[in-house]
């Protein structure tokens, strides 16, 4: 316990809580007041505007960059209990632009959608089908000419030009959050934009939008486990929203939307007194709040409607319910408790790390590591109103349910019988900390933390505080919080393998509407005039930035200082992984489950845990590595647990055959995946042919008569072949290198990988479809066609083509097959960057779609891959934005030595941004059009596809190319279990 008291004393050091002070940056200077907590590692400050609005900020040096996130107390709980999926849509509109922008000729264009929003209300207070069509074909008539005064994704251009990533928004049950990530001098252009976005709702090509949202159900429908969380949520929650309505809405709401409710909503929930800018990045305080001053100041507060809390009933009895679909089985437990902010909430994360924290909780010793399940894990769902905590499991091959819910129960039940040991819950509190300390190294974590606490309404000093609160809670609190809360007041979901027999929103009958990619605003036009100056790039030199030795021994020794805490990584590097050798990523897979003659896998797992360590393995075709983690005050302790370990790993057959049955049950639960089959099977297969990397596996009977002392020894070979190390923390490398080498013994040859099997990229000559038959409500295509071999010279176009053509939402992908077409929720195209010098690149563009929509698509997808339009704008915005990504992009700490690595694999030596950057600031559309028509132009392609055969057409299929229909057997090279089996119908 030396290790852990050690730890015990010192994290608190970095989570001190004093009490909460109001200042300035400069507080003689400073004209504004704000909130700040003493030791906060966010060392975050809150400001309140006059008109109620919250600024939240956490200044991160890393990167020129800053995390935006403009959050509104709002989301489907408040959705009208006959609209729901309101503020979902409202969420989709607010890309649309205002008055200001995104319109040619507001006056006119607001007239003809006064119009449409009229008929909308006449169309969903008739149930007349007759009238009803004839009210849509109106709607869709004047939603065109209304379109034609539009100026589509205006937002998105002008948000794009700053160079912003990961644009987008989310809704959930009492939030809505608009997301953003843009370089720092950027940030006052980025106010201004969203001063005027959040002024004014105007529902703009509101029609082709609500189909895109139709698409967004549809494919909801497909998914088992959103259909079991809304069945949970449904029986949990009998009164309240949180079960009562979905954030996705009802089929039947989607289908009468009512405009004139979206503008109420707005107008009463989107008030700056019920919203927060959440800022994290390089960022100066006094001068951003300033600009948020300046832009968001002239917001009118209001009274914001109060929400009124349906008070549930107890659950008295178990509640069980079954639904069936195609993806694997699970079953799912839950429990009814308080919500954010009281004393049970903070209780409920703790128990939860004592039943499941990926190392040593009751949950991952009792069930995982000794197998007794396939998967299994407890999760928490914190809510403004209620919180809830999951128990989730998967079956072994043949295991009931109703096992796997017994056995999940019944950590609970230890818990409840206080069965667990004295130290663990402070350990778990450590643990979290620890976890805490890792995520504030993102922007993206910080911001969603500052997030949280706004929504959920609570105080900072609070969120700041709760680890000390949690410190004080003893196995007594546990162990009393448990047995009041946990006992047969559950909720069971069991999803059992069966038919798919979700509903679907059909799709309207919608002309396309005209797209104008050339026309600005005049409000684009005054923004797009203030210049913001840029950002000098900066490189990595890999040579500067990473410390290279080696220990007398031979073995290569990599060093990145962590300058920012006090954790630490050491991963053991062997490049070869299942290409080289089909039993090492076995055993490494193995590692987990084992022991030594003196200290079980459970007793080893423990002991990493109380150090404030853990440890991971990870193969894959070319790398295998072990990696140890966590405080660097136990590295000693850590390495030499570690190397003792690798060197006396003794055998357990039951845990290796157990191992081995759960693997075979992955491989059938992975043909139950939609994602699989397409993404990597079908994919693979369309590069490689039958002969590729996914099936270079073993047979279940090759893989029945390993014996588990073939797997030790190649685990105590480990360290016997050529490897090296690599070391990020905060200790000085020869400091790190000496205690390592203590331990890290090796023979005095390192042996050679052995030969790795070559896979040969099939050549695509002609069209041709593959296709797979699967229960689903959507159809999805992958279209792959071969490009030349890697070719580094090629990389600005690839950045460029990509920024411009196929991703994000202003590429000309989405604008035509999204925007304009509303043929898809998802499309997109990009030109792959091979992560191997000897690989091809390759053309691949994506479509999710409805069934009777995909052979519109398709060919809307392929006119666009063979005649790329030109849109001068467009074009100059993307270039623009690409070149400001890489200025304020900065490759930093561990990910230096990664990116290190893939260079070395392509051949190079240097940061292939450099190149990219150089080019992008002289090329042309010409540039571009030559490397499309060189590249991508008149291409043939593979088609995959997977659907419903019932429903997609055959025909349709066979114009595309030779089709062929494949069974899951010839993709993932192993037999399917038979359906009969296991189907269960309803």
């Amino acid at each position: 316990m030396k290790n852990l008291l050690k730890m015990l004393w010192l994290l608190p050091v970095l989570f001190l809580v004093s009490c909460v002070q109001e200042g300035g940056n400069d507080a003689e200077n400073s004209k504004y007041t704000y909130e700040t907590v003493e030791g906060d590692p966010l060392g975050a400050m809150i400001y309140t505007l006059d008109n109620g609005l919250k600024v939240y900020m956490s200044v991160n040096k890393d990167e020129p960059r800053v995390v935006t996130q403009i959050a509104v107390r709002t989301g489907s709980k408040q959705d009208p209990a006959d609209a729901t999926g309101l503020a979902h849509y409202l969420e989709h509109m607010l890309f649309k632009g205002t008055s200001e922008y995104g319109t040619k000729d507001w006056d006119a264009e607001q007239a003809l959608i006064s119009q449409v929003s009229d008929l909308y209300e006449a169309h969903r207070n008739t149930s007349d089908m007759a009238e009803r069509k004839a009210i849509y074909a109106q709607i869709d008539s004047i939603s065109g000419e209304a379109a034609k005064f539009a100026i589509a994704n205006e937002y998105d251009k002008m948000i794009g030009s700053l160079g912003a990533q990961g644009t987008n928004a989310y809704t959930w049950y009492e939030q809505t959050v608009y997301i953003n990530d843009v370089p720092a001098n950027e940030l006052e252009k980025w106010a201004k934009l969203e001063s005027e976005r959040f002024k004014e709702l105007v529902l703009r090509l509101f029609h082709t939008e609500l189909e895109a949202v139709y698409e967004e159900y549809n494919r909801t429908q497909d998914s088992d486990y959103r259909q079991a969380y809304y069945m949970m949520m449904g029986e949990m929650f009998k009164t309240h929203q949180y079960g009562t309505q979905t954030t996705i809405g009802t089929s039947e709401h989607l289908k009468n939307p009512s405009m004139e409710k979206i503008h109420a909503y707005f107008k009463e929930r989107y008030l700056p007194n019920n919203m927060a800018i959440v800022l994290s990045g390089d960022i100066d305080p006094d001068e951003t709040v300033e600009l948020i001053e300046k832009y968001f100041g002239d917001y009118e507060k209001g009274v914001v409607p109060a929400f009124e809390v349906a008070q549930e009933a107890p659950i008295a009895e178990p509640i069980v319910k079954d639904i069936t679909g195609v993806q694997a089985e699970f079953v799912n437990i839950g429990y009814r408790l308080p919500g954010a902010g009281t004393p049970e909430a903070m209780k409920l994360s703790v128990m939860d790390g004592i039943l499941s924290n990926g190392q040593a909780g009751l949950i991952d010793l009792n069930l995982v590591q000794k197998q007794k399940v396939l998967r299994a894990y407890s999760s928490p769902t914190i809510l403004k109103d209620y919180s809830m905590l999951m128990l989730s499991g998967n079956p072994r091959d043949g295991q009931d349910l109703n096992e796997v819910a017994e056995l999940l129960r019944g950590q609970v039940e230890m818990i409840k019988n206080g069965e667990f040991e004295d130290w663990m819950v402070e350990a778990v509190v450590n643990d979290m900390k620890l976890r805490e300390l890792k995520q504030s190294e993102s922007n993206w974590s910080r911001a969603g933390k500052m997030v949280d606490a706004f929504i959920y309404g609570e105080e900072w000093d609070a969120v700041v505080g709760q680890y000390d609160n949690m410190a004080k809670l003893t196995k007594e609190d546990i162990v009393a919080f448990a047995n009041e809360w946990f006992g047969e007041n559950y909720v069971q979901v069991n999803k059992r393998l069966g038919e798919n027999n979700a509903t679907k929103v059909e799709k309207p009958q919608i002309t396309p509407v005209e797209i104008d990619r050339e026309t600005q605003s005049d409000f684009y036009l005054a923004w797009d005039s203030v210049e913001s100056g840029r950002i000098d790039p900066v490189f990595v030199d890999y040579d500067k930035a990473i410390t290279k030795d080696a220990f007398d021994n031979g073995v290569e020794f990599y060093n990145i200082k962590n300058e920012n805490n006090d954790l630490f990584s050491l991963y053991y590097i062997l490049d070869m992984g299942t290409d080289n050798d089909q039993l090492l990523p076995l055993a490494v897979e193995y590692l987990p489950y084992l022991g030594t003659s003196d200290m079980t896998a459970e007793e080893l797992r423990k002991e990493l845990f109380k150090l404030g360590l853990s440890f991971d393995v990870f193969s894959s075709r070319d790398r295998s590595y072990v990696v140890l983690t966590g405080l660097n005050e136990s590295l000693e302790e850590g390495v030499q647990l570690f190397e003792k370990v690798l060197a006396n790993v003794e055998p357990d057959e039951q845990a290796m055959n157990d191992m081995i049955e759960g693997m075979l049950k992955e491989r059938q639960d992975a043909m139950k995946s939609k994602g699989q089959i397409l993404f990597n099977a079908m994919s693979q297969y369309a590069q490689y042919g039958s002969d590729n990397p996914l099936k270079n596996i073993m047979s279940e009977e090759e893989l029945r008569n390993i014996k588990p002392e073939e797997l030790v020894n190649r685990l105590k070979e480990i360290t016997s072949y050529k490897h090296k190390m690599f070391y990020y923390g905060p200790q000085d490398y020869k400091e790190a290198m000496a205690t390592i080498n203590e331990y890290h013994k090796v023979p005095a040859e390192l042996k050679d990988y052995p030969e790795a099997k070559v896979y040969e990229e099939i050549a695509i000559d002609d069209n041709k479809v593959y296709f797979v038959d699967y229960d689903m409500v959507q159809s999805e295509l992958l279209m792959t066609a071969k490009g030349p071999k890697f070719d580094a010279e090629l990389a600005p176009e690839v950045n460029l083509f990509n920024q411009y053509f196929g991703s994000g939402l202003s590429s000309i992908v989405f604008q035509e097959i999204r925007e304009s077409k509303a043929l898809a929720y998802s499309a997109y195209s990009y030109f792959t960057m091979p992560s191997e010098k000897d690989d091809s690149h390759y053309v691949r563009a994506y479509i999710g779609a409805q069934v009777d929509k995909l052979p519109e698509a398709t060919n809307a997808m392929m006119t666009l891959m063979n005649d790329m339009p030109r849109a001068d704008l467009q074009f100059e915005s993307a270039r623009d934005a690409a070149m400001k990504q890489i200025e304020t992009n900065r490759t930093s700490r561990a990910s230096i030595f990664w990116s290190y690595l893939s260079a070395q694999k392509r051949g190079l030596d240097y940061d292939l941004n450099e190149k990219v950057y150089e080019n992008l600031q002289t090329m042309s559309f010409e540039d571009l059009q030559a490397f499309f028509d060189n590249n991508i132009k008149g291409k043939p392609y593979t088609f995959s596809v997977i659907g419903n055969k019932e429903l997609v057409n055959q025909e349709v299929l066979e114009e595309l190319g030779t089709l062929e229909e494949l069974t899951l057997e010839e993709l993932f090279g192993y037999p399917e279990k038979d359906k009969s089996e296991v189907l269960v119908k309803k």
